[in-house]
C-alpha cells in the first residue's frame, strides 16, 4: 500500500467502525462500515498494518505510547485523527480491547471507532500540539 497524501477535508460518519488486529498490528478483520469510511475494500485491508490509517498530524510518539507494552494488556480509549485512502481525514473516539485465546494468551486486539465529539477533537488537537 502506498503512502497516503493528506488532504484538509474532513469525512464524517455515524456508524461504529470495527476492526481486529493481531499482536503485530496486522489487520485480521474489518466490518463493512470500517471499509466504507476508510475508502478501502475489505480484502485490501486484511493483512495490512493498521498504521495505514495514521494521519501525519498525529505525533508518532502518541502511537508508540498507545501501543507500548504497559498498555497492550489493558483496555484503552483515545481520540485519534485518521486518514482515508483518498487523503481525507476522520476523527474517532477509539476503544481498544485485548483479545485472548482459550489459554488466555494475548492474540490480538478488537478496535472500535465511533464518531468523536467536538470537545474530544479539540482536546486531541491541543494534545497533539504539545508534541511539536
Amino acid at each position: 500500500m502506498q503512502h497516503l497524501i493528506a488532504l484538509d477535508i474532513e469525512y464524517t460518519y455515524t456508524n461504529n467502525l470495527i476492526y481486529e488486529i493481531d499482536t503485530d498490528g496486522i489487520i485480521t478483520f474489518v466490518n463493512s462500515n470500517f471499509a466504507e469510511v476508510t475508502g478501502f475494500r475489505k480484502h485490501e485491508l486484511i493483512g495490512k498494518n493498521h498504521r495505514v490509517f495514521k494521519h501525519p498530524d498525529v505525533p508518532t510518539s502518541i502511537y508508540e505510547k498507545l501501543w507500548s507494552d504497559d498498555k497492550r494488556m489493558k483496555k484503552w480509549f483515545s481520540t485519534l485523527k485518521n486518514i482515508r485512502r483518498d487523503g481525507m481525514y476522520f476523527w474517532s473516539s477509539v476503544h481498544c480491547t485485548p483479545k485472548y485465546d482459550k489459554e488466555q494468551n494475548l492474540i490480538g486486539f478488537i478496535i472500535v471507532h465511533r464518531p468523536a465529539s467536538k470537545i474530544d477533537i479539540e482536546e486531541a488537537i491541543e494534545h497533539y500540539a504539545q508534541y511539536d
